[in-house]
C-alpha cells in the first residue's frame, strides 16, 4: 500500500469510486498550480501538483490510463519535481521522478505487442529522464536556487 503524503484515505477512496472526476479534478488542480509556479508562490503549488500528482498516480495504478491521464500524471510529475527542485528539494525531485519512471517501465513491459501504447510510454520515460537532467545540471550551474519558470 502506498502512503500519500498530499491526500488523505477518503480523498484516495473518493478517486477509486469517481475516476473520471478525479481526472477533471487533477486538471483544475494542475491549472491553479501553475498560475502558483508563475507567482512564485512554490509552497502552494507543491501542496496542489502534490495532490494532483497523487489522484493521477491512484487512476493510472487501476490500470485506467488514457494519453490524457498519461500525460497528465508525467507533466504533474515534472512540475512538482521542478517545485522541490527550487525550494531546495533535489533529492526528493529525484526520487519522485525515477519512482515514475519505474512505472513507466512496467507499462511499457506490461504493454509488450501494443506498439503505440508502448511507444507512449516510452516518451513520458523519456520527458521524466530530461526532466531530471535538467535539475541536476540546474542545480550544478546554481546550487543555490535550481530552476527558475520565468
Amino acid at each position: 500500500m502506498v502512503e500519500y503524503q498530499y491526500i488523505c484515505i477518503q480523498h484516495r477512496a473518493w478517486v477509486d469510486e469517481n475516476p473520471q472526476q478525479a481526472f477533471e479534478n487533477v486538471l483544475q488542480l494542475t491549472k491553479l498550480a501553475e498560475k502558483k509556479l508563475h507567482k512564485n508562490q512554490f509552497e502552494e503549488a507543491i501542496q496542489l501538483l502534490g495532490a494532483a500528482f497523487e489522484t493521477a498516480e491512484i487512476i493510472f495504478d487501476n490500470r485506467l490510463e488514457s494519453p490524457q491521464l498519461t500525460t497528465s500524471l508525467t507533466s504533474s510529475a515534472i512540475m512538482l519535481a521542478h517545485a522541490y527542485s527550487i525550494t531546495g528539494r533535489v533529492e526528493t525531485a529525484t526520487r519522485l521522478l525515477l519512482r515514475l519512471k519505474n512505472k513507466m517501465q512496467c507499462a511499457i513491459n506490461c504493454a509488450a505487442g501494443y506498439a503505440t501504447k508502448v511507444a507512449f510510454f516510452q516518451h513520458c520515460a523519456e520527458a521524466l529522464t530530461e526532466a531530471n537532467k535538467d535539475i541536476n545540471y540546474a542545480l550544478q550551474e546554481k546550487p543555490t536556487h535550481g530552476l527558475n519558470y520565468h
